[in-house]
């Protein structure tokens, strides 16, 4: 994954930061478990996270979120269509398998965007998948075996 500036706009406190370092702490690796925010700002937290999501067959919110945060990012108009229209048919649309669940006014706010898309065209969807990944998937991340390997490889590293 490349290194990448954050541009949420007010998404769970995620705002143009730039990725925490790559070599992760073990105290960042523990803040992991006890800040989502914290755990999206780092390249390893997400790729950790996005791991995690796969084994739970729900890596569409995390693919879908990064993906929202790709379109940011662009600056080229053009492109910026093309990956608008890309995110709507991988995510949005109700005949992809990796169709991301949307409550029907967020739908339609989308819809109603997809006419003249924006590097902004899906802010609410993002932050609507942003909190359920908040609230659903992250409280069984940080109790994870998974997580807790990581945090302790991590910890043994740091005694090296």
């Amino acid at each position: 994954m490349p290194e990448t500036t954050f541009g949420a706009d007010g998404l769970g406190g995620v705002s143009n930061l730039e990725f925490i370092d790559d070599k992760a702490s073990f105290d960042e690796v523990a803040a992991w478990g006890v800040n989502f925010d914290r755990l999206m700002k780092n390249k390893n937290g997400q790729k950790y996270f996005a791991e995690f999501l796969k084994s739970e067959y729900s890596d569409e919110n995390i693919l879908f979120w990064q993906a929202c945060e790709e379109l940011k990012r662009e600056r080229n108009t053009e492109k910026i269509e093309e990956k608008a229209r890309i995110i709507y048919e991988d995510f949005i649309s109700i005949l992809s398998p990796k169709e991301v669940s949307l409550d029907s006014r967020v739908r339609e706010i989308i819809n109603q965007n997809m006419v003249h898309p924006s590097a902004h065209t899906f802010d609410e969807a993002q932050n609507q998948i942003y909190t359920l990944m908040q609230r659903d998937s992250y409280p069984r991340f940080i109790s994870s075996m998974p997580y807790k390997r990581i945090l302790s490889s991590y910890g043994q590293m740091e005694d090296l």
